[in-house]
Order: structure tokens, then C-alpha cells, then sequence
């Protein structure tokens, strides 16, 4: 999705996300998020690509636990009013894209092409131990 006038990332290209609500499931905050921005309904968290901490800017948060999922998902796409357009891309093309300078994020994007190679969709990876 392409994020368009915003405070931060305008006009780079990006993916479904958001926070937690306090309220929410890991699951469910997932799902609202997904909800809300694509309008897609959330099937199945396949596997955790990045997870990080970090400093946050704000003060009634400031540490930030950031974790990127590869899920799938089902349903037709309805963007938010945070965003511009939408593209479904070949992992091989996501470099031809301006995505947010973030290295964690740009080092699951730069993962991505291999992992969808190798993983089974039908598997759990959540359940291996």
C-alpha cells in the first residue's frame, strides 16, 4: 500500500499495521489491523519474520515491541483512508519499491523471496517446538 499524506512515510510504499489495543488478542489486534487497512480478514499468522525493541518518540510509550508477520488473509480490498493504492507485487520486485528506511523491516522484506520458497502454508509454525 502506498501511504499517502501522513505524518511519517508519506508517498513510501508499505504493509498492513498498527498497535495493540490494550484489549486485544495478539490475534484479534492483528485481524483489526488488517481490518482496518485492507479491509482483508485475517486467516493465519504463518510465522514471525522480525521482532525488535526499540526507543518510541512518544512519552506514554516509550519502549515499542515491533513484531513482523507473514499471514494470510482472505476477502476484497478496501484501503483506508491512510492510503493511496495498492499493488499485489512479486517478492523478486519489492527492491523496485520505496518502503520506510527501517533495517529490521527491510531485512524481513529482503528474506521474504526465500522464505515464501520454502514454507508450506498448511503448517503451523507457531506449534514447532
Amino acid at each position: 500500500m502506498r501511504r499517502k499524506e501522513a505524518d511519517i512515510f508519506e508517498g513510501l510504499w508499505d504493509i498492513p499495521g498498527g498497535k495493540l489495543e490494550e484489549e486485544d488478542s495478539l490475534f484479534g489486534g492483528i485481524a483489526r489491523e488488517i481490518k482496518e487497512e485492507v479491509g482483508l480478514d485475517l486467516i493465519k499468522i504463518l510465522l514471525t519474520l522480525s521482532t525488535s525493541k526499540f526507543i518510541g518518540s512518544k512519552r506514554e510509550h516509550p519502549v515499542i515491541f515491533r513484531n513482523i508477520y507473514l499471514c494470510t488473509a482472505a476477502g476484497e480490498i478496501t484501503l483506508s483512508n491512510e492510503h493511496s493504492e495498492y499493488l499485489w507485487v512479486k517478492p523478486e520486485e519489492l527492491p523496485n519499491y520505496q518502503f520506510p528506511d527501517d533495517p529490521d523491516f527491510q531485512s524481513a522484506l529482503k528474506r521474504l523471496p526465500v522464505i515464501l520458497n520454502e514454507i508450506d502454508n498448511k503448517t503451523d509454525y507457531s506449534k514447532i517446538y
